[in-house]
Order: structure tokens, then C-alpha cells, then sequence
């Protein structure tokens, strides 16, 4: 069975700064039609950010929609001035954190809920950060706080239901994974 469905005709609701909204009507594969809502929305950049003393930068800020404090991974928007979600992830631990990173890898690039919104996220990793006497300010309307944590600590977190984004739980995951797999390396070379 072909599973594809087919865009018949798109409508916009909305549109914003960062997302806009569509009403879609779609061909089903067995010939129906449907509406599809989706939410367009810019791209963003993502950081585990690892200091010496083997902690995660998480900035913590309100989240209107959820109408709570969160604990989130630096992230932003990927922007026009840009010239790659490196770049915009860059300028982030910047504005975010207050550092520079000399080493970044690129660990993956996710959609965070296809169901219904086209975001992509881009999920970098480094580890060499410098503090910066001339920190980026932060946009006019983010208040943040930066916080560092053990994995322990993050694990805690998360499981005592105080980290809810996800793509802060997906990082912690990433970086306990990457700390495994380390560990593994160095006890086979032993």
C-alpha cells in the first residue's frame, strides 16, 4: 500500500515572526480527502555545551505556552544572517551562555514533532569552552539564567519530571551515550 499523501490545496492562517500556520487538504492513500494543520516554522541550532568539570550548559527561561520555568540546552533560531546553523548555534552559546567553543561536531539534525510543525533542529556537541569578556546581549525580550549540571544531576532532573523539552532529554541522552561509548574505547585499548 502506498502510504504518500497528496497536497491538494493549502490555506495560510497566520503568520508570525517565527511560525506560520497552514490548513492543508490532502489526498489520503485511499482516495478521501483530509485536512492537515501545520505549523511552518524557522530552523534552530542546538548545543551540548560541556565545560572542564564535565558539565552541561542548560539556560533556564519561562516558557509562555507551558506557563513554566524550563531547563533547555542553548538553542535558536537560524536566521538570515546566518550562514549555517553552525554559525547560528555559535552566536547562541554566545548570547546564551557567554562562551566560544574551539572544537564543534555535529551530532545530528531532527524534526521535533512532524506531526504537525516542519521545524528542524540542528544538534551540535563541544567541549573547549572559553568564557567571553564580550558576551553577546541577549534579545530584547529573553530573560535567562545559565545553569551547569553533572549527568547524574541531569538524570535526576529528568526524572523527577524537571527537564520536559525535549530536545534537552534527547541531548542528555546523546551526551551519556557519547560518554559510554568513550569509556568502552578506553577500557578495549587497556
Amino acid at each position: 500500500m502506498d502510504l504518500n499523501e497528496t497536497e491538494i490545496s493549502a490555506k495560510q492562517i497566520f503568520s508570525g515572526r517565527i511560525v506560520n500556520l497552514e490548513v492543508r487538504t490532502i489526498k489520503l492513500p485511499n482516495g478521501k480527502n483530509a485536512s492537515r494543520e501545520v505549523v511552518k516554522h524557522q530552523p534552530a541550532a542546538a548545543v551540548i555545551a560541556i565545560n572542564a568539570e564535565k558539565k552541561m550548559l542548560l539556560v533556564e527561561q519561562w516558557r509562555e505556552p507551558i506557563k513554566q520555568l524550563t531547563l533547555e540546552i542553548p538553542a535558536g533560531l537560524i536566521d538570515e544572517t546566518d550562514a549555517s546553523p553552525l554559525d547560528a548555534m555559535k552566536r547562541e552559546l554566545n548570547e546564551e551562555g557567554g562562551y566560544r567553543a574551539d572544537y564543534w561536531e555535529k551530532i545530528t539534525e531532527f524534526y521535533s514533532s512532524p506531526g504537525f510543525t516542519n521545524e528542524k533542529l540542528y544538534l551540535f556537541y563541544c567541549d573547549t569552552l572559553t568564557a567571553l569578556e564580550d558576551k553577546r546581549p541577549l534579545d530584547e525580550d529573553e530573560f535567562l539564567a545559565a545553569h551547569w549540571f553533572s549527568l547524574e544531576e541531569l538524570k535526576k532532573l529528568i526524572a523527577e519530571g524537571k527537564i520536559v523539552d525535549a530536545k534537552t532529554a534527547y541531548a542528555i541522552n546523546v551526551w551519556e551515550n557519547m560518554l559510554l561509548t568513550a569509556a568502552k574505547v578506553k577500557e578495549d585499548n587497556d
